[in-house]
């Protein structure tokens, strides 16, 4: 029988229920790094100080344990504990009963089991106490599969209602619940007793198979192995959640808070900040900032090339980035140490940061894919609407981040570098856009476009220079900061970073680029032009772009191309498209090869020019081999020419040189 397409994994179930399982150990630990035992609880005496200290240390133990305890044994502890649970509440409701029973006592004095048969709801309060604690006890019994007569002892807590029902005193029901309590008290220290050599044996062979994995495998992979297998980044999501929508609850529903007063942004702020107080719920924010620009990228992915973006789609450290960098200017800034409400204004900045990245990842996504789309010649108008109103936004939504931050704090020199970042990506994305137009325009021109390229690199050098103006005037904001505002060594080390990043390395590669292409453009203009006859002759498409050629340029080594074509193939690669010869060494060999024919004739003809010797088809042999390298310039590959061959010229010079000659003799 197949089965249906939309049933669950059991994999994905046990993901999940591991998941589930192991959150409380998160909360665990943010509760241990929150609280102060000695402060929390009042200790008056020595022995009390010691309880309570183990006690704390014990609760980091347990989270410890509900971590990297396989998924079978959690399923057995949380058994355990929710047995512990209930038994607890058989505690309390049993506890209830007696106290209420006190109290009637004492209104009415009635204590005989008569008065009972008459107050018939009161008779049913007690039936059902009794029927809840025997409940209680069966679900306690199941859980631990307890299948024997031991499970009887669970109905302890009915002890004090039962006597009650049977007509004893109050007083026998007080000491037939403290009985209660201290008989279970003792059976739990029992069945640890006898089960903690087990733990024990459980607790040292885990440690010796995570020693031998670090021994063997190292600790990095150990741990990135654990980060995957126990899902630690939806753990610390799910945890981050849970308690960011546990603050926010606390907020709203708190009446008379003073935050109500002042607007939602000021308290997701606060509420955020006060989900970052410990390490613990500082990384958990990591993670989810890493989730939440993962699911944002990916829309943006969606948004623009459909479901096919996902097709071959490996890119699994989509949304790190802007996870790293809030980790790492949280951890700069100290924003642990920082009050509530510093620590709300200082998440101003930190997510203002963090979505300036998130908007230049979203540029990264969406430039190749712009560009894509114009240069290809794509007819679909929907896609190229997407394509450019989402560039619109990118564009537009950095300049009003920036002027809504500037309305809030005054401009330093910190500011300034986060703003920049902002300005830098604005001006990245009107430059694609103008590219993006400049291709369109082409696109619907009936002749190719032959300077396209120049006006491309023109643009493109443009949004360089405005990026690096950017730099430089981010530079100079620090400069004076430092100079007559106040210096210290952290402006100037990021104003060093800055100023080598940001404006120096900015500088060498655009004047690396300006070189290469000048280098390129002067290679081309030294190749001959091909005529009309012999592109004829030629009769070929160009073998760079597959189109036909009107004008075009011959290599060194004999193969034609388009001019346009053939100076993008230079700028990346100095060597023929086709034979892959190095085209600056073949300029070199034939000027090389051109001296030493020169050479070689003057040293055969001026002898026979002395003689009044004339070579027979002087004149002839030159103009056939001029004819020769015109033809060799159509084709792909043609044979040596004479060097034997010069020019009349040549043998005049060589004549008048041996005349002078003669009479100086």
């Amino acid at each position: 029988m197949v089965e249906p397409q939309w049933r669950i994994s059991r994999v994905w179930v046990e993901a999940g229920v591991g998941v589930i399982l192991r959150v409380p150990a998160l909360f665990l630990l943010e509760a241990w790094c929150r609280t102060n035992p000695l402060k929390a609880i009042q200790v008056n005496t020595f022995d009390v100080e010691i309880i309570v200290t183990v006690v704390y240390y014990l609760t980091v133990v347990l989270a410890l344990v509900l971590a990297t305890l396989p998924l079978r044994q959690l399923v057995w502890l949380y058994m355990y504990i929710v047995s512990g649970g209930l038994l607890l509440a058989s505690f309390l409701l049993s506890q209830e009963v007696v106290e209420g029973e006190r109290a009637r006592q004492d209104v009415d004095g009635s204590a005989f089991w008569t008065a009972l048969l008459e107050d018939r709801e009161h008779a049913q309060r007690l039936v059902l106490h009794l029927v809840a604690q025997a409940v209680v006890a069966a679900l306690i019994a199941y859980l631990i599969d307890m299948k024997d007569w031991t499970k009887f002892l669970l109905l302890v807590f009915a002890l004090p209602v039962f006597s009650r029902i049977t007509g004893l005193p109050v007083v026998v029901m007080h000491v037939l619940h403290n009985f209660a309590t201290i008989f279970t008290l003792m059976i739990g220290l029992f069945y640890v007793f006898n089960n903690l050599g087990n733990m024990i044996d459980m607790f040292k062979e885990g440690i010796s198979r995570v020693a031998a994995s670090i021994r063997l495998l190292g600790i990095l992979p150990v741990l990135m192995t654990f980060w995957h297998a126990a899902l630690l980044p939806v753990q610390l999501l799910l945890f981050w959640l849970i308690l960011f929508i546990s603050q926010l609850y606390v907020y709203l529903y708190t009446e008379g808070h003073p935050i109500l007063q002042e607007g939602w942004i000021v308290i997701l702020l606060a509420s955020i900040g006060e989900c970052c107080s410990t390490p613990i719920s500082l990384f958990a924010l990591c993670v989810t900032i890493t989730y939440s620009s993962y699911a944002i990228l990916s829309i943006t992915k969606l948004y623009l090339q459909g479901f096919e973006a996902f097709t071959n789609d490996n890119d699994n450290m989509r949304g790190w980035t802007e996870g790293f960098t809030m980790l790492l200017i949280a951890v700069q800034t100290d924003v642990l140490d920082l009050r509530p409400l510093q620590r709300a204004f200082l998440m101003s900045i930190l997510l203002f940061i963090v979505v300036s990245s998130l908007i230049q990842s979203m540029y990264e996504i969406a430039d190749p894919v712009l560009l894509a789309l114009s240069a290809s010649h794509n007819k679909s108008v929907f896609k190229h609407l997407r394509a450019v109103a989402l560039c619109t936004f990118l564009w537009m939504f950095p300049l009003y981040m920036t002027y809504s931050i500037c309305q809030y704090f005054d401009l330093d020199f910190w500011l300034m570098v986060i703003v920049s970042s902002c300005l830098l990506t604005s001006v990245q994305v009107v430059g694609s856009l103008v590219v993006y137009s400049l291709f369109v325009y082409d696109s619907i021109r009936s002749e190719p476009w032959e300077n396209l390229d120049d006006i491309i690199y023109l643009a493109r050098a443009v949004t360089r220079v405005l990026e690096f103006i950017v730099a430089v005037f981010v530079v100079l904001y620090g400069l004076k900061e430092s100079l007559f505002g106040e210096w210290s060594w952290i402006n100037s080390a990021i104003l060093i970073v800055h100023c080598y990043f940001n404006v120096w390395q900015r500088l060498q590669s655009g004047w690396k680029s300006f070189l290469l292409r000048w280098e390129a453009v002067k290679k081309v203009e030294k190749m001959p032009e091909v005529s009309a006859e012999q592109l004829a002759q030629h009769d070929d498409v160009c073998a760079i772009c597959y189109n036909e050629m009107r004008t075009a340029r011959i290599t060194p080594c004999n193969h034609i191309f388009h001019s346009l074509c053939l100076r993008k193939w230079l700028y990346v690669k100095e060597s023929c498209p086709m034979c892959h010869r190095d085209i600056s060494q073949q300029d070199v060999n034939l000027q090389r090869d051109d001296n030493a024919d020169r050479n070689i004739n003057a040293a055969v003809l001026v002898p026979a020019a002395a003689q009044g010797i004339v070579v027979p088809g002087d004149g002839d042999a030159h103009h056939a081999n001029v004819e020769k390298v015109e033809g060799s310039e159509c084709s792909s590959s043609v044979s040596s020419m004479d060097s034997g061959a010069t020019t009349e010229s040549d043998v005049v010079d060589h004549e008048e040189a041996d005349t002078v000659e003669a009479d100086r003799m």
